[in-house]
């Protein structure tokens, strides 16, 4: 059966982890900048933080209201068959009869009191707020309660289900519950109506651990910098939800002189910054500064779209060149319709010359420290690499689009491809009708087309499609070639390839129907069927989980409509927004 410490620690995360997906709203008082909000406990030199300190809109948290029913009963089914198919007592995972009935008895409980407007029974509901920070290097989980003395009362009666109690202790006159072992302990506790989940060595002494429990608060908060405040001034970011992974700061944990949590943690796990040299620190330091910073939101959350924007921030020069080895394809980086759009945007010379830049910049100072020996030795490999010729029609190519506009006849549990399938491909090029006389000389049907730069699609004939597709048809501009299969699609051919490219062009776009997709994804799912193994047991996921996460898909296919995600190389950095429509 699971060790105590583990069945405890699982207990917590039972309850403790939802709060995560709900507690999204705010207090009056709650803000990026207000000195008596959620943010006053975290530290302005935190190396991590993700806040939420606005609560969702009415109308959209009454849309996402019944899926979320949906989802965490479907949620409650795979957990419940995850743990059904756990192995029998015996091993150091295994799970006895008692211990199953309890589990489904937590998970049972737990799902029945999560709704739309939060787990209200817990003391948590639609006006919490949360944030997931680091003090220190510790990672710290805080939400405020309506009345932590229903989280108490709550928690007790799932400990009561599970027939194990987490332990307890006090500090400062405030107790908390925590499981764990010699190295480590989960710890649970509410204070001051706010719960607060965290993971510490065990032995961290009690002036560290008020620090991390928010009994002492810090100096200077993040709330007092108004670091959030610029970020989201910067981004455009909500304070629906939005947050930062700062490398920099990570990275001198380790390497400069630390104090209070840091110095105790890195005393405890006997990392020496004086064993590293002056040179390493130096070039780890640099290295950091490649990405300085992650930064990530919500930029809009209403009832039509859901929309969020990572940037991975970058040393500006190499930010200054990556801008310059993306091109101008057509309709790339526009939304395309139809079951799924994906395209690329790359100015092959470009990126040659910003890779061999880089190169240069580390011969021209190369990496002294043993840790990047490695990394330094590559530098030869990719001189060699650079000297491999490519046919000078590469160098002409700018990127392509396809677009699947339906697929017909898949039946994913028959193991049966599609009878049709609509799509188009879109290929950029500086020379598009050099690039189809290359095609002329080993297809005589396309060197009988006569085809002209003028975007009208002329239809090919090749014997050896006639039997895999219904038609297909051929236009060119003088920038692009673009090729349709299919009835019909030949007439969003001309639309195509006059179509505009985003600016900046994207290095990368992606579109898709999500009500589509994640009901193909349900069927594969429920076309999955475990096998026996030699022994004569099953193997893969059993048909109740299947049956489960099928009911999830279900739950995405009916809440979702489209979703779609971009690359951009910007003076920031690599941008990465991404887009999901809400269904009606």
């Amino acid at each position: 059966m699971l060790p105590g410490a583990i069945r405890k620690t699982l207990l917590s995360f039972v309850l403790v982890l939802p709060l995560a997906l709900i507690a999204c709203s705010d207090k009056p008082q709650d803000g990026l900048t207000s000195e008596e909000g959620i943010l006053r406990y975290v530290p302005a030199e935190t190396p991590y933080v993700f806040a939420a300190t606005k609560r969702i809109p009415d109308d959209v948290r009454e849309k996402l209201g019944a899926s979320t029913g949906e989802v965490m009963q479907a949620y409650r089914k795979l957990v419940q068959a995850a743990i059904e198919q756990a192995p029998e007592d015996g091993g150091q995972a295994g799970l006895n009869a008692d211990a199953r009935q309890r589990f489904a008895a937590i998970i049972d409980e737990v799902a029945g009191m999560i709704t739309p407007e939060g787990i209200p029974a817990a003391g948590i509901d639609k006006n919490s707020v949360a944030a997931f920070y680091g003090v220190g290097l510790l990672p710290v989980f805080r939400v405020t309660l309506s009345d932590g003395a229903l989280f108490n009362e709550t928690f007790a009666k799932l400990e009561e289900r599970a027939g194990e109690a987490m332990d307890v202790a006090t500090i400062d006159g405030h107790s908390y519950r925590y499981a764990g072992d010699d190295n480590g302990r989960f710890i649970v506790a509410v204070i001051d109506d706010q719960l607060v989940a965290t993971f510490v060595p065990a032995r961290l002494p009690d002036d560290l651990l008020k620090s991390v429990l928010g009994l002492t608060l810090p100096a200077t908060s993040i709330a007092d910098s108004g670091a959030l405040a610029k970020l989201a001034e910067t981004y455009g970011y909500l304070e629906y939800g939005l947050g930062m992974l700062d490398i920099e700061r990570i990275a001198a944990a380790f390497l400069d002189e630390q104090s209070g949590i840091n110095q105790w943690l890195l005393e405890a796990t006997e990392h020496d910054t004086k064993a590293l040299t002056d040179v390493c620190k130096t070039e780890i330091r640099a290295m950091a500064g490649i990405v300085p910073r992650v930064v990530a939101g919500y930029t809009e959350l209403s009832t039509e779209n859901i929309r969020t924007k990572s940037v991975f921030e970058l040393r500006p020069d190499l930010a200054a060149g990556l801008q310059k080895i993306t091109a101008p394809v057509p309709g790339l980086g526009q939304e395309q319709g139809g079951l799924f759009s994906f395209g690329m945007s790359l100015d092959m010379a470009a990126a040659r010359e910003f890779y061999a830049a880089r190169l240069d910049a580390m011969e021209a100072d190369p990496y002294e420290c043993e840790l990047f020996a490695d990394l330094q030795a590559g530098v030869a490999k990719g001189r060699a690499a650079l000297q491999q010729p490519l046919p000078p029609v590469v160098y002409g190519i700018r990127g392509f689009v396809t677009v699947i506009d339906d697929i017909q006849g898949l039946d994913i549990e028959k193991k049966q491809p599609p009878t049709k399938i609509d799509m188009r491909f879109l290929l950029a090029t500086d020379n598009a009708q050099g690039l189809l006389a290359m095609g002329a000389m080993f297809s005589p049907e396309i060197a009988s087309l006569n085809l002209q730069p003028d975007s009208k699609p002329v239809k090919l004939d090749i014997p050896a499609l006639a039997s895999t597709v219904d038609a297909a048809y051929i236009a060119m501009s003088e920038d692009a070639l673009a090729l349709s299969v299919g009835s019909g699609s030949e007439t969003r051919l001309t639309d195509m390839l006059n179509a505009t490219s985003a600016q900046p062009p994207p290095f990368m776009s992606m579109d898709m129907d999500a009500g589509r997709y994640y009901g193909f994804l349900g069927d594969a799912i429920a076309s999955n069927t475990a096998k026996p193994d030699d022994a004569g047991a099953a193997e893969g996921p059993s048909p109740e989980m299947l049956q489960a996460t099928g009911d999830m898909m279900e739950s995405f296919e009916k809440l979702f409509s489209r979703v779609s995600f971009e690359i951009k190389f910007t003076e920031r950095g690599i941008e990465i927004p991404s887009s999901m429509s809400l269904a009606e």
